[in-house]
């Protein structure tokens, strides 16, 4: 579109966005109604009206920031006149038809309503609609009358197959359906996939939640209803009587042998010849015989035979197991080197040792590509300095043909900071930084213990990481090593471990004379630290838990703890080596002072879904590091900050704290960190227009050294003034949710500030535009 087009359309646009819902009705004939509203109105508390709305046919059309329907004045708009690519654009793509109210899709909500009431064990409610209609639009509201709640009076099994109801019965103690509880039919959907999971984990490879009955009596008195389970055995043609129907007992099934198709193609004629490569494997310390596996192979095999048989599950000679199969399709998966998995299981002739039916089972492979990389520019806001970047990243799976998996990274990038202490301020570009870090991730545990000892659900892996970055700016050039070992496993479904035995921090300084005599200035150590040579070595366990029902409307918490420690192997050594010191009284390892410290912390969410739109998440962070041995403070790499587009977000990253201190008579402030942080957040998620998404955010936090210092008056923690020092800041974010990124804005400004004296630290009448703290982001904050 050229310019002049976009100036032509700009008008009609502006007036389209706030006078848009004020006549979309203007043109509709005389019986049709726009829809404005939908209102449940029900008796019983016992029930919400999210309950029933999802049976809503007809949803009103949408308001733009919750005032206006512009989406409908555009798609009016965009049928106006001579069609346009830019009406068009309107029409299908700014706008939505207008939802005209049609009673009988009305009429289907109710008996929806209806149909779940009684699902719920409201039998016979009332149920009835009353539209109200004023000047072209409609208010339709639901009047809901619930009767009296149906009670479970008595619960049986008709079960007619004795083997089968052997293994129903020694599950009952699971059984969801409890007597005296209210009846629902959705428990009883609920319990029958539980007994038919059980029973599939019980050998019962072709049993299925179609066989099992629910014949419920409500002729009761006193709203009672009795409900007896029925499992249906198998029936078939009989083989002896044309035409006549028999019925069997269900078959119980035992794993016969294992094929691995380690180069599975879809496309591969079935006549091919393969190569036979029979191996035994004892993968687990549950097996008490070694595993028979066969590798049914055409060209040579590109991944070791061990690593896959590691990620199966299934066992011959056991029964059939679904959880077996569906844990073996998840460890492949995790193994990340195969495009393509599937697992086909076909009877067999012949009987096993106590006359069970054979299933032989057949895993089919596809090796996904190996080799992939990606070249990204980037532009970049850290703390509210710009700058350019550019990525460069190399991967390749299965370097090793054990699902090793390798990452080469490198980066460039150059930003535009405050200077400090240097008299040079004439360079846009002060900030230079050049890095690289490789990868390797092996899917077992590197530890001089055989892997079947452990159990396979953990899905071990090691990594094994090295990088290094140069930063060279105006007033110092700094180098940063690292290199970390460490092993993650998951304990279940929501708890993940992490644990890096080793992890290494090498940082090499060279600053220039005035930024020295600023340094000089400084009394803590913990400042001039970062600018000088040090060392940080230690060792990082992490716990993750998480219960989040994926495509699931429930409440869930995030909690992730992680504990820290350094320099006490090393400090060890020296204590019983007699080591000398240096001039500070402290040990070193090629003559640079190592760091010793301990280091918790705690991070906290809960998220309280109203819909699948709206969010609730409230999140509580706290730590708190402790210095000793061989270190005075803690090393800067360990210490804690506040600010940020993920964390305070009304201040930048490193401005705020420690406690009550601030200076804003330097051009530029050091990073302002604290041994200890205290953190709450408060953010409600809600969707605006399609793709468009908000968020009104409350943040509060500081933090705080656990000594006084010098330099940074009132940064002591103190119980009697912390309540004082807890800054806090409001906002309204914009989140553009594309579903595979979400891009993410989100200004906030300080309302609470604990540096300013007056009105009890508020700063709501001092605000201004300058105060406005601009925060990008990609992907939620927390």
């Amino acid at each position: 579109m050229k310019p002049k087009d976009f100036t032509k359309y700009l008008l009609p646009l502006v007036l389209l966005l706030f006078l848009g819902g004020c006549n979309v009705t203007k043109h509709f004939p005389a019986n049709e109604y726009l829809l404005t509203k939908n209102k449940i109105k029900i008796n019983n508390r016992q029930v919400s009206s999210d309950e029933l709305s999802g049976y809503i046919q007809q949803t009103p059309n949408s308001k733009l920031f919750g005032l206006f329907r512009t989406n409908i004045a555009c798609y009016n708009y965009g049928n106006q006149g001579k069609d346009s690519k830019f009406k068009t654009w309107m029409r299908l793509k700014a706008g939505t038809p207008p939802v005209i109210l049609d009673t009988n899709l009305t009429t289907i909500s109710l008996k929806q309503m209806k149909l779940y009431l009684n699902n719920k064990g409201y039998f016979h409610s009332n149920i009835r609609d009353s539209v109200v209609y004023h000047k072209k639009k409609a208010k339709v509201y639901y009047l809901v009358e619930t009767s009296k709640l149906y009670l479970i009076h008595d619960f049986v099994y008709s079960i007619p197959d004795t083997q089968l109801a052997h293994f129903v019965f020694q599950d009952t103690s699971k059984s969801l359906i409890k007597r005296g509880a209210p009846y629902d039919s959705y428990i009883l959907d609920n319990e029958r996939s539980r007994i038919t999971n059980s029973l599939m984990n019980q050998g019962f490879y072709k049993f299925s939640t179609a066989f099992i009955k629910y014949r419920i009596d409500s002729s009761l008195d006193a709203h009672q209803v009795n409900i007896s389970l029925q499992i249906i055995n198998v029936v078939v043609p009989s083989i002896e009587n044309f035409g006549v129907m028999v019925e069997l007992p269900h078959k119980r099934f035992l794993i016969n042998k294992i094929f691995i198709h380690p180069d599975f193609d879809l496309l591969q004629s079935d006549t091919v010849v393969y190569d036979t490569l029979k191996l035994s494997y004892q993968v687990s310390g549950a097996d008490t015989i070694p595993n028979t596996y066969y590798f049914l192979y055409v060209n040579k095999m590109k991944i070791h035979p061990a690593t896959i048989a590691q990620g199966i599950f299934i066992r011959n000679g056991s029964y059939y197991n679904l959880l077996d199969i569906n844990q073996t399709y998840s460890q492949l998966s995790s193994l990340n080197v195969f495009k393509y998995i599937s697992i086909q299981l076909h009877e067999v002739p012949g009987n096993g040792p106590n006359h069970e039916n054979l299933l032989d089972c057949h895993v089919q492979l596809a090796l996904a590509s190996v080799q992939s990389f990606m070249v990204s520019p980037d532009v970049t806001n850290s703390a509210g300095s710009l700058g350019l970047q550019a990525n460069f990243s190399y991967s390749t799976r299965n370097i090793f043909h054990g699902a090793q998996f390798l990452k080469l990274s490198l980066n460039a990038a150059a930003q535009a900071q405050g200077t400090i202490g240097s008299a040079n301020h004439n360079q846009f570009f002060n900030t230079l930084e050049l890095g690289g870090n490789v990868s390797l991730t092996l899917p077992q545990f590197l530890i001089p213990i055989r892997q079947w000892k452990l159990p396979k659900s953990f899905k071990p892996k090691t990594v094994i990481n090295i990088g290094f970055d140069f930063q060279q700016r105006t007033e110092y050039s700094r180098s940063i090593s690292n290199v970390a070992f460490g092993y993650t496993w998951t304990q279940n479904n929501q708890i993940r471990h992490i644990l890096n035995p080793m992890e290494i921090i090498f940082v090499k300084a060279v600053v220039d004379s005035a930024f020295s005599a600023q340094l000089n200035k400084l009394s803590d150590k913990r400042y001039k630290n970062q600018y000088t040579d040090h060392l940080v070595a230690g060792l990082k366990y992490s716990i993750t838990f998480s219960n989040q029902m994926v495509n699931t409307i429930q409440n869930f918490f995030y909690i992730r703890s992680n504990f820290e420690t350094g320099g006490n192997l090393i400090y060890g050594v020296n204590e019983l080596l007699k080591s000398p010191k240096n001039a500070n009284g402290n040990y070193t390892l090629f003559n640079i002072q190592y760091a010793q410290f301990v280091r918790p912390d705690l991070d906290l969410r809960y998220y309280h879904l109203f819909n699948s739109k709206q969010t609730l998440v409230l999140r509580f962070y706290g730590g708190i590091g402790f210095p000793y041995g061989n270190s005075n403070v803690l090393p800067f790499e360990k210490a804690f900050f506040a600010g940020g587009s993920n964390d305070i977000r009304g201040w930048k990253l490193g401005t705020l704290g420690p406690g009550a201190y601030h200076n804003d008579t330097l051009p530029s402030t050091y990073d302002q960190s604290g041994d200890l942080q205290l953190q709450g957040n408060i953010e409600l998620r809600f969707p605006v227009y399609k793709w468009i998404k908000s968020a009104v955010f409350l943040d509060m936090g500081n933090v705080w050294m656990r000594q006084s210092a010098t330099d940074f008056p009132g940064g002591k923690f103190d119980p009697k003034t912390v309540l004082s020092q807890v800054a806090i800041d409001l906002g309204i974010g914009v989140r553009l949710d594309f579903d595979y990124f979400i891009f993410r804005l989100d200004p906030a400004v300080p309302i609470r500030v604990p540096y300013y004296a007056n009105y009890g630290h508020w700063y709501l009448t001092q605000l201004n535009l300058s105060d406005i703290m601009w925060n990008f982001g990609i992907g939620y904050p927390f």
